[in-house]
């Protein structure tokens, strides 16, 4: 897409300190509006794996949040960074960011158009004088699932005008399952070869649902542990390692003995690629992109019926759904899918000609373009 014959200076932000799925969209939205000939800088948090692997890929950090939340000292940093250059867009993909963003904005008499990609539901009404001084200055919000807009629209003090949905996208080049070496990987990992290989994937922290995939593991092997091996990838963030050995713990007190647990993955996007099926068993979804990376390999999924799940599973056409915190349900869908190689392929080409339809990336970055420049 044509830019309209600026080169504009874009700020794309994200203060966290984890690194999962929030962080590397960041990073991975910024690639792609690169690519498109936009001059894109990350802002980041100082010492963060952001800043870290946003310097891996090329990019210039602007490092000004605090892990000690030290905001005046951030806000000082960026208010001066901003006044001495010429910044037509930030984007940022943290609502906690806008506490330094605002006042740096208006401190510096910017002019830059502020925008904030909301990833995640709030329970809590932004209704003071405080946020609502914050959320003025936006230019717009984007929201990631009709969940996620509707709880913007409950709690966020901005117009509904300002409110846009634009599901995150997909990197075909990235997740590509013509790439993926099947036979090398379950070599690689210590894998079965004549096993169906169901998996979970993503960070290991509570409410994602790990507890209710391996209850439903020890459901399935009462008659099918022959035929099936189970796969966990991933491990705790920063803070959250008890929850990963509670988890390993549940596993061996249920004396699982078909699953491998392979931690942390630089490449996701590559071991993934090694499922035959892949379960999200999350409580309450926001979006589930790690659906949309599957679906792009060509695996067949099975997902909790709720939240922002239901804006990319279509039931029993694009994947199965099941109850939240359901292990029985969650080991009924699953049999279903391993008992039956013509649903698992009708789900693997469905899903991924949706991915395709709805989800490439480049609908993503060319509505985003649209938007900075308007």
């Amino acid at each position: 897409m044509q830019n309209k014959g600026k080169n504009l200076n874009i700020l794309m932000s994200c203060g966290s300190y984890s690194w999962g799925g929030l962080e590397m969209i960041s990073l991975e939205t910024a690639k792609k509006l690169e690519e498109t000939g936009l001059n894109v800088k990350i802002l980041c948090s100082i010492n963060s794996q952001l800043e870290e692997e946003s310097k891996k890929q090329g990019f210039e950090t602007i490092p000004v949040f605090s892990k000690n939340n030290k905001i005046l000292s951030s806000i000082v940093k960026l208010k001066r960074y901003l006044t001495n250059n010429n910044i037509d867009v930030i984007h940022t993909n943290h609502s906690h960011d806008i506490w330094v963003l605002t006042p740096a904005l208006n401190f510096s008499r910017s002019k830059a158009k502020l925008f904030l990609t909301k990833h995640m539901a709030s329970g809590v009404k932004k209704t003071d004088l405080f946020h609502k001084y914050l959320y003025k200055r936006l230019d717009g919000i984007f929201t990631i699932s009709r969940y996620i807009e509707q709880s913007v629209k409950d709690t966020c003090p901005v117009p509904f005008e300002k409110i846009h949905m634009l599901p995150v996208g997909i990197d075909f080049d990235r997740f590509d399952h013509a790439k993926i070496n099947k036979d090398g990987l379950k070599k690689q990992y210590s894998l079965p070869h004549d096993k169906l290989i169901i998996g979970i994937t993503g960070r290991m922290t509570p409410g994602k649902g790990h507890e209710e995939f391996i209850e439903a593991a020890t459901i399935i092997n009462v008659n099918y542990q022959e035929k099936v091996h189970f796969v966990i990838i991933g491990n705790a963030s920063y803070g959250e390692e008890n929850y990963e050995n509670d988890i390993k713990q549940l596993s061996h007190s249920l004396k699982i003995e078909n699953i491998t647990f392979t931690g942390y993955t630089s490449e996701p996007q590559k071991l993934m690629g090694v499922l035959d099926i892949l379960v999200l068993p999350s409580h309450n979804e926001s979006f589930g992109r790690v659906l949309l990376e599957a679906m792009s390999l060509k695996i067949p999924v099975a997902a909790s019926g709720n939240a922002g799940v239901l804006d990319i599973v279509i039931d029993n056409e694009t994947g199965l759904l099941f109850e939240p915190k359901n292990p029985k349900q969650i080991a009924e869908k699953l049999t279903e899918l391993i008992e039956s190689s013509k649903l698992r392929n009708k789900f693997a080409e469905n899903g991924y000609k949706r991915v395709k339809d709805v989800f490439a990336f480049k609908i993503m970055t060319d509505k985003l373009t649209e938007f900075y420049t308007n």
